[in-house]
């Protein structure tokens, strides 16, 4: 029963998972899902020249009581794969072939002069030949440079690679492990990441093809964001939460709802293209021109827009489904933290769990890369220093019979006695330390026990406070409380109905502007996003880009607004203010008409909420 972690770094997220392994039975015993926030990171993640992760990132794996050595995928431009064609030789005259084609090495085993330093790894193809028999091998070949910033980078942090593996191969690896194969099958596993695809093609068991591409779900947020300009993060939630990606053919009933479809089919067709390309490719380069595939596999974080797997499918002329970890994987193991790793009917976390199964099962099929360096550093302090200490240690048992036994046994006595006080008095210390640590769950239990009970009315007066001392100069609230029913938010309970228990998550704030004054709503309402999100139990605001104001008659030359206020979990104590708020600002004067008179301002609506 072997353990094994696998490590994926991708452009928003590192993704950690811990497996136990025996024999096809995979057990999941841990889980981390860390957000990858490190300043000038490369945009490729583990793919660029260099790799950058967060300096904590060893002491989250300790607290999530993960392994700090396992295999990390890489991808991008340290790492090429590639298709060699040779005649039939014998196994070292092949070794020799390959070190000259991939090593760049006109002797075996010595680095010419000038040549690039590398590391490849191979493995011979199960493919159909014809005649010839002419042997087909996959190889991965990274710049020692590249694999060196990557095993010190991680080593920074507290963190030991093993080995790193082309990512492609772990997403091939969580397929062979978690799905009953079909037999004469032959399917496509497409992981859709941030910035990146992982394209894999197996038949039955064997893997032909694992190679990593441009793309994944950025291009659909850029794509929308473009006609949104909302910023990432909300067009993100925008795209989470409100966008479908529609069928070829589909009538659209909107000019808004085209531009939309034509933004996201942009997207989609890269992944298309991407597998088509993938095809065609490993048709040519590993000899198989008959090759062809009857279904498609999604996963990853950027294949959660909805209605992608509809299209695709509809583009393949072929089925494609949803990659099913969850039925293949034991996951009673895992914490509630760590269960939500694996969360969503799409997951995200396959190339990571392929990847531990590869640090676990040295038999798993995959391409292994550790420069030669490396290697022969652990293989010395692995056997060579471990068998010159046993030789010393050797000798040294000769010395004790020409020492006399009689003092040799005092001195054995004295310090057993002296060892068996500091056992007992590490048993007394470990019992006071559980003691106090009881004591202080229960001092904390009660304190947030009490601290939950003031804290609704105070965040709703905060966020009153800065939305008095913090709006623009031109912008008039008419509206703070829950949502009344009717709205950009679907609809909803009326507010004669709305029960209110627990504290309310969010508020909904409406009112108009005047277009005179405020020259860019969209700046001064990103300022004031800006300073909320400043409050104490604020968790985020984003605005309401489909509010309607015809329902609030306003006069020319005023235009109202919506935005929602998400309020942080009502069962987490947050910090106080370390300064009073600012006074409120001062009433803005009423604005003159275009006849000279003053221009009454419209009768704000009702506000049930009682602020």
């Amino acid at each position: 029963m072997a353990t094994g972690l696998g490590i994926d770094i991708g452009a928003q997220w590192i993704k950690v998972v811990q497996v136990r392994c025996s024999g096809q039975q995979i057990t999941v015993t841990g889980a981390l899902k860390l957000p990858r926030e490190i300043g000038d990171a490369s945009p490729e993640g583990a793919g660029g020249d260099q790799i950058s992760v967060p300096p904590n990132l060893g002491q989250e794996l300790a607290r999530a009581g993960l392994k700090r050595s396992g295999t990390l995928g890489i991808t991008g431009r340290g790492m090429v794969l590639k298709y060699l064609t040779t005649p039939p030789m014998p196994p070292d005259k092949l070794r020799r072939l390959i070190d000259m084609q991939l090593g760049e090495r006109m002797v075996p085993g010595r680095k010419e002069e000038g040549a690039p330093s590398v590391t490849y790894d191979y493995r011979l193809l199960n493919v159909p030949t014809g005649l010839s028999g002419d042997l087909v091998i996959m190889a991965a070949v990274a710049k020692n440079d590249f694999l060196h910033g990557a095993f010190n980078a991680l080593k920074a942090t507290g963190v030991s690679v093993r080995q790193t593996a082309p990512s492609a191969f772990g997403l091939a690896q969580a397929y062979l492990r978690t799905q009953k194969v079909p037999k004469d099958e032959t399917v496509v596993l497409v992981d859709v990441g941030h910035e990146s695809l992982e394209v894999a093609i197996l038949a039955e068991e064997q893997i032909y093809f694992a190679r990593s591409g441009p793309g994944g779900g950025k291009k659909f947020t850029d794509a929308l964001d473009k006609l949104l300009n909302l910023g990432a993060k909300e067009t993100e939630s925008f795209k989470h939460n409100r966008a479908r990606l529609q069928p070829a053919g589909t009538k659209l009933e909107s000019r808004q709802d085209l531009q939309f479809q034509n933004a996201l089919k942009e997207g989609a067709d890269g992944i298309a293209s991407a597998i088509r390309s993938s095809v065609m490719f490993c048709r040519t380069q590993a000899k198989l021109p008959k090759l062809d595939y009857q279904r498609v596999f999604l996963c990853g974080g950027g294949a959660r827009l909805a209605g992608l797997r509809e299209y695709l499918e509809e583009k393949a002329k072929r089925p494609v489904q949803v990659l099913d970890l969850y039925t293949g994987l034991d996951l009673r193991k895992l914490d509630a933290q760590s269960a939500q790793c694996f969360e969503g009917e799409i997951p995200d976390m396959a190339v990571a769990l392929g990847l531990a199964v590869v640090d676990a099962d040295p038999a798993a099929y995959c391409l292994r890369l550790v420069p030669e360096a490396l290697s022969k550093k652990r293989v010395f302090w692995g056997k060579t220093v471990f068998a010159a200490a046993a030789v010393v240690i050797a000798l040294a048992s000769l010395v004790p019979p020409y020492v006399n036994a009689e003092k040799s046994l005092k001195e054995a006595a004295t310090a057993r006695e002296e060892f068996e006080h500091r056992v007992e008095d590490a048993r007394l210390l470990k019992k006071q330390f559980k003691k106090e640590v009881e004591d202080t769950v229960g001092v904390t239990q009660r304190y947030a026990y009490y601290a939950r009970l003031p804290r609704p009315g105070r965040v709703l007066l905060d966020l009153f406070t800065h939305l008095r001392a913090d709006a623009p100069a031109g912008v008039t609230f008419v509206y703070l409380g829950p949502d009344e029913g009717e709205g950009a938010y679907g609809n909803q309970k009326g507010m004669s109905e709305r029960v209110f228990d627990e504290p309310l998550q969010s508020v909904v704030v409406r009112g108009y502007y005047d277009t005179d004054r405020v020259k860019d709503y969209n700046e001064s309402i990103k300022s004031l996003f800006t300073k909320l999100r400043a409050i104490p139990g604020v968790r985020r605001p984003e605005s309401d880009p489909f509010f309607n104001d015809g329902e609030m008659a306003l006069e020319p030359g005023f235009k109202g607004f919506q935005f929602r206020v998400h309020f942080a979990d009502p069962h987490r104590p947050y910090a106080p203010d370390t300064e009073p708020p600012a006074p409120a600002a001062p009433a803005a004067p009423a604005k003159q008409g275009k006849s000279g008179k003053q221009a009454q301002a419209p009768a704000a609506p009702a506000n049930r909420s009682g602020t």
